[in-house]
This record gives structure tokens, sequence and C-alpha cells, in this order.
């Protein structure tokens, strides 16, 4: 199929789907382009960007022919009705944000357009998060309401265009692009700034730590970093240098708020190769992190229990106990 130029026709078909709102034959389409992409990006043996890539029957060059799939794909992410979806809707989205790393086909005018097409909503957490705390707090005005949904779709459509990267050399040119974009560590310096205090002396009972949990921005900053960093040393470097490991550990004890532990802790097993699959490169200092916090507990749950024994061991706090009574009091 990919040779003979299949994949050039069904993306075609897949537009003319879209163009009317067919959601269960782009549905059907998706699956197989997506099958399709990720058999020709890790294929050796077919020249994807030759065979497939025709869109058309102008006479462009592939970079040209990537980049149009590309925007074509990027339209529907942004199509109006994206932003109040049915279920179908909503699922050809994410797979649309899925495959578009692989349309790209290690093309750099193609990747340029993708991440640039992100980008503008990425460089600025703080706005982010000022425009969605404007929304809960002014749920009925529609022009508030409209820009946060939009802002709060493309960063989400980013996270999963992050998490679908692979390991492969095309995943790798765009993780590396998006470190020459600034995107990461404009994302880094975010957390640790919104969570200044911690390491500091009962850091997770002050008002400036809960306020960082509510943040609407930090769930997605963590499944970010997660896709980026797999399997990427120089993403992985970049998040240690940015010095917010013991901040990552911090939060993967959170409960409740937004999954924001269960997010940090899986962004932690990715750098430090808990999934076994050779991704992760920080596993020493991760572990030390995890390992000194239970060495920690343990020290805690000792200290109380000698201060326990020391008490039980007191007979005047064994034997002078009260027990009252309605009619008053007996000493035992």
């Amino acid at each position: 199929m990919l040779r003979l130029g299949a994949l050039g026709l069904l993306l075609e078909t897949a537009r003319r789907a879209f163009s009317v709102d067919a959601m269960e034959p782009a549905e059907g389409i998706l699956l197989i382009v997506e099958s399709l992409t990720l058999e020709a990006n890790e294929s050796d043996n077919i020249n994807i960007a030759q065979s497939a890539l025709t869109v058309s029957s102008e006479e462009t060059g592939t970079g040209e022919q990537a980049k149009k799939i590309v925007d074509m794909f990027l339209e529907r992410l942004c199509h109006p009705s994206g932003l109040k979806k049915s279920n179908k809707q909503q699922r050809n989205t994410e797979m649309v944000a899925r495959i578009l790393p692989y349309l790209t086909y290690g093309e750099p005018a193609a990747m340029e357009a993708l991440i640039q097409h992100f980008n503008p909503n990425l460089q600025d957490w703080r706005e982010f998060d000022l425009l969605q705390k404007q929304h809960q707090e002014n749920p009925k005005d529609e022009n508030i309401a409209q820009k946060a949904a939009k802002q709060r779709f493309t960063v989400e459509n980013f996270v999963r265009v992050s998490e679908s990267l692979k390991t492969s050399s095309c995943g790798e040119r765009l993780k590396d692009i998006i470190l020459e974009k600034g995107i990461l560590d404009v994302a880094v310096r975010h957390l640790r700034d919104s969570f200044a205090v911690t390491g500091q002396a009962g850091f997770k009972s002050s008002a400036e730590w809960s306020l960082g949990l509510k943040l609407p921005s930090v769930p997605h900053i963590l499944s970010m970093l997660r896709g980026l960093s797999m399997g990427h040393l120089a993403t992985q470097r970049s998040i240690d240098e940015g010095g917010i490991l013991l901040l990552l550990h911090a939060l993967e004890g959170v409960a409740g708020e937004n999954e924001i532990g269960a997010r940090a802790e899986n962004l932690l097993d990715t750098l430090s190769n808990k999934e076994g699959k050779g991704y992760g490169f920080l596993e020493e200092k991760v572990c030390k992190l995890r390992h000194a916090t239970r060495d920690e507990m343990r020290r805690r749950a000792l200290r109380k229990r000698e201060e326990l024994l020391q008490v039980m061991s007191c007979p005047t706090n064994c034997y002078a106990m009260l027990y009252c009574f309605s009619d008053g009091c007996v000493s035992l």
C-alpha cells in the first residue's frame, strides 16, 4: 500500500471527509493512516518521501508535500467545531494529534510548521493560568470562555503530540526542535517558579505550595515533559539542569489535585527507566531521592515508636488514668 501511494489517497479522502463532517468514515480512514504512517516511519525499505507523499497532481518537492499534509491536519485541529465536539469528533481530533508527527516524514519544513503552530501557546504559562482563572471566575463571559477553550484545546493537542513521539529519527529531530525553540526551558522554569518554596522547612504546608497545586498549567506540563523526555537524552539533561527533580519527587506524593501526583510519578518513572525500555538516563538521581524519602519515613516511624514505648513504660502514665462516669470519676 505504501509503495503504491495509498497513503496520499487516504489523506486526501480524510480531508474530504472532514470537510463535510463525515465522522465515521474519517475515523476509519484515520485508523488506517495511523497504522501506515507508523509503519512508514519505522521502515528502512520504503522511501516514503518518494512513493507516498502525494496529495495533488502538482509537481512539488517532497518537503512541500509533507508540509501541505501537516497544514491540512493542523487546519482540522483549528476547526471551529473542535471546541465543542461529539465523542466521535473528539476521537478523531485525538487521532489527528497522534499521527501529526509522523506526517512530517522528517522533512524540515513540515516539522517546523508543526512546532510553530503550537509554539505561541507554549511560551507564557503564566498567561495560560491567568486566562483559565479568569474563565473560572467569569464562566458566563463568552469572550473569555472562547479564548480559554481555544488556548486549552491547543495545549491539550500539543500534549498528545508530545506523547506520541517515538524514539525514531523523526521523533528525535522534533524533540531537538522543541528544545531549540525554548519550549522545554519555559515549562521547567514555570514549574520551578510556581513551587519556589520546595525544599524549605514545612513547604508542603505553605500557601505558595497550595496555590501551585491549583494552577491549570501544572498537569499539562508534567504530561508534556514525560512525552518529550522519553528516550531523549538532551531533554532529560535539560530537566535535570533545570533543578526540578526534587520538586517532581515532592509532587509525586500529592493525592487528588488534577492527577498531579500520578503524572509526576509517571514522569520520574520515565526519567529513571522504571519501564525497562532503556529510555531513562537519570535512574541514579531519581532512586537516590526516593530512597532518601523512604529512609526518612522509616526514621520518623522509629522515633514515634520509641516515644510511644517511653510513654507506656512510665508507671504514672499507665496507672493514673481516670474513667469518668455519670456520677463522678474513678481513679485506677
